[in-house]
């Protein structure tokens, strides 16, 4: 009689709606934590980028710092950007080709036709 006790208390639609209710349960909270563990990777993905970004950027400045602490690169920009000189030099400037470029189409004369260069030569020579 224990038995059929048994078989009619899991037969029982209380305990079988009490079980169907906890599998879903359990499949739900399965379902949002592979969910979760997917944007956990994602995230975890662009933050390796970033690292590697940052690392990147890292060395490159790393070999730039070390570049300007070569006596030569110091000695060029003491002598290009700070304009500082040693005993007995001379210093001359260049000027941009840029510069120079703008100058010299500003000085240049506006360019006339050949009928008011003939004016030109001809009536006010003559006055």
């Amino acid at each position: 009689m224990n038995k059929e006790k048994q078989k009619n208390l899991f037969g029982h639609p209380l305990i079988i709606t009490i079980f169907t209710a906890s599998c879903l349960l359990a499949i739900i909270s399965l379902r949002e934590s592979s969910q979760s563990a997917l944007v956990s990777k994602k995230s975890l993905e662009q933050l390796e980028e970033k690292v590697k970004i940052a690392e990147k950027e890292l060395t490159q400045v790393q070999k730039e710092f070390e570049q300007g602490q070569d006596p030569l690169a110091l000695e060029k920009i003491q002598r290009n950007e700070l304009l500082q000189k040693k005993e007995g030099e001379i210093i001359l400037q260049i000027p941009d080709l840029e510069e120079t470029d703008v100058k010299e189409s500003e000085t240049q004369p506006e360019k006339t036709g050949p009928l008011e260069e003939w004016y030109k030569l001809l009536w006010k020579s003559s006055k």
